[in-house]
């Protein structure tokens, strides 16, 4: 049975008084695993609805008044949810510890059906049953190819009627296609970046960390790649230009990028520092902790994913399980529906 959690039970964070909004520290309730309680992925579907995955707790939908959560009862694969797509015909993919799914609106449908598990096997091209079962990031090409980036063998591409492994000795974390059709993959285990130009992969030199934790394309073209130590490196097509702290950047140990609708670029720092920064085009605008919400442990600084709904409001989701909205002004919290203490 699906869970509904109505929108109005839990608009207790912002304040108002006399037309004007202010913002107070909510305590939130104590989780015996802070760290491993993490609201991983966010996303806007084609409809409007907004999608999150929450550690442990399979996935929320917010259709803009309330959230329903699917978990493995309603046939999703798994409840441990790494990453959250949607298709070029509306079908949503996620990807999770123990393989691949995806919902077509009705209901979830395993991709393809694994009948054995062969982690320790040596991987196969032809056999989803052989790919390692972390799926971390997913990716649809012009060319209709799906892409599957896994924690330990590289990515895999299925054309339709089978799959092929590349770059199977990279612990790989990201994926894009920019707009000239190049696949771009990002490695966690100091390996960089690969492109693809659709015959091989060749790494890409030059970047300020060999460490990559997100990416991407922005209106103008322009690739982004979030790093461990290094803050963010900015690809033109011609030069890569770094910023970090000393440019203004929030924090060097980048979680997540985001470009809204109005072309700002939004990043998601990881454990220390400022949690949110944005960048304008010229100069970068932090959100302090003065201006969000703290709590005794800090979670609030390790911003994980960040998605905006139909309305222009974005959503972060970090450690802690917590889940904020942000109109522009003040924060709403959400953190209690998708917490492990409901």
């Amino acid at each position: 049975m699906k869970k509904t959690y109505s929108l109005l039970l839990f608009l207790f964070f912002i304040v108002s008084c006399n037309g004007q909004d202010t913002t107070k520290t909510v305590e939130i309730s104590t989780i015996s695993d802070p760290a491993s309680d993490i609201v991983s992925a966010a996303l806007k579907d084609k409809i409007g609805n907004n999608w999150f995955a929450a550690s442990g707790r399979g996935v929320y939908r917010y259709n803009g008044k309330s959230f329903t959560n699917f978990t493995e009862k309603d046939g999703l694969i798994s409840n441990t949810v790494s990453c959250i797509y949607e298709d070029n015909i509306g079908k949503l993919w996620f990807g999770t510890n123990v393989g691949v799914c995806y919902y077509n609106g009705n209901q979830f449908i395993n991709f393809p059906s694994a009948t054995t598990d062969n982690r320790n096997a040596p991987p196969h091209k032809d056999y989803f049953s052989q790919i390692p079962k972390q799926v971390g990031s997913i990716l649809q090409d012009k060319a209709g190819n799906y892409w599957f980036i896994t924690l330990n063998n590289g990515v895999y591409r299925y054309d339709g009627k089978s799959f092929t492994n590349f770059l199977s000795h990279e612990v790989l974390v990201c994926i894009l296609e920019d707009k000239a059709g190049n696949i771009w993959v990002g490695s966690w285990a100091h390996g960089g970046v690969y492109r693809y130009d659709g015959k091989s992969f060749t790494h890409v030199d030059g970047l300020n960390d060999d460490m990559i934790k997100c990416m991407l394309e922005d209106k103008n073209g322009d690739i982004w790649f979030g790093t461990r130590n290094h803050g963010v490196d900015r690809y033109d097509g011609k030069v890569i230009t770094n910023f970090s702290k000393k440019d203004g950047l929030g924090n060097n140990d980048v979680s997540c990028i985001f470009e809204d609708k109005s072309g700002n670029i939004w990043f998601g720092s990881n454990f220390t520092g400022v949690g949110i920064c944005s960048y304008n085009g010229k100069s970068f605008t932090n959100l302090t902790a003065n201006e969000i919400v703290t709590n005794k442990e800090g979670w609030l600084y390790s911003v994980m994913t960040i998605t905006q709904d139909k309305d222009g409001q974005l959503w972060f989701g970090s450690r802690g399980g917590h889940l904020f909205r942000y109109d522009g002004k003040s924060f709403t919290d959400f953190s209690k529906i998708v917490s492990k203490q409901q």
